[in-house]
């Protein structure tokens, strides 16, 4: 199915990925608040309630993703769908893959496994991000003590669902996601939005796969969003790679790779 527009935020259009009797996917944009929450009680909009003058019936996410990042998202319908799509997350039996515009050049690809809290706090628990990068360029602008801004297109993959486990590992590696401002490098991230004119977390969930419940697997991937166009005329990389929306059920039976 064609992506098709359904709702608008204050942070940008909401994009129908996929829907079934079961299961709605959509894409979230960035800066928009998945469902109410008491962490940002202060927020009046989130997509759950937007979604609301498009599907009237239940719909509950079967996973998080971050008010900063924009992405796939998923909503169950039932509460079979829901529990089996959640089982899947906690046995690691799904696949996501994300794209992150890292600080300076990542140069091989590799695995962090670092243990994070499950939650905002609490006991460590095992956490592995695979990483590949895929663009490296070097910007003409002066941050901090250096003369120039060495940026990198990363492919990552999370093996566990921690809080806010990519910009975690990927700060733990010594190269935070730009415009993290938990997390992040602060005089990296001004100088980027100076320079290339955007603010916020460059962290896109791009796809998400698992089994169906009624068998086969179930395959979305969302486009990078219009923010990023600036990324690519000021690095000039080709981005038109990820820059298509795509829908796949088939009755293949599902991998995680």
């Amino acid at each position: 199915m064609a992506a098709v527009p359904i709702g608008l935020s204050r942070n940008g259009e909401i994009r129908l990925l996929f829907e079934d009797d079961r299961y709605l996917a959509v894409l979230k944009p960035a800066g928009l608040l998945v469902h109410k929450t008491p962490i940002d009680a202060h927020e009046d909009e989130n997509l759950r309630d937007i979604l609301r003058d498009y599907y009237t019936g239940r719909l509950d996410p079967v996973h998080r993703l971050d008010k900063p990042t924009s992405g796939v998202i998923f909503f169950g319908k039932d509460t079979p769908a829901i529990q089996a799509c959640k089982a899947q997350f906690e046995s690691r039996r799904t696949a996501k893959e994300y794209l992150a515009l890292v600080r300076g050049h990542v140069n091989h690809e590799g695995c962090i496994a670092k243990p994070l809290p499950k939650g905002m706090e609490g006991p460590l628990k095992q956490a592995q991000t695979e990483f590949e990068p895929l663009e490296r360029c070097e910007l003409n602008y002066a941050v901090s003590r250096y003369d120039s801004a060495r940026l990198s297109l990363v492919r990552c993959v999370p093996h566990t669902g921690r809080y806010h486990q990519i910009r975690l590992h990927m700060r733990h590696f010594r190269h935070p996601v730009m415009g993290d401002s938990q997390h992040g490098d602060k005089h990296q991230n001004r100088a980027f939005t100076a320079h290339v004119g955007i603010k916020g977390l460059m962290l896109h969930a791009r796809r998400f796969a698992f089994e169906h419940p009624e068998g086969g697997t179930l395959d979305i991937t969302a486009a990078l969003p219009d923010r990023w166009q600036p990324v690519q005329d000021a690095t000039e990389w080709d981005l038109q790679p990820y820059g298509e929306d795509n829908a796949v059920r088939s009755n293949e039976p599902f991998s995680p790779r």
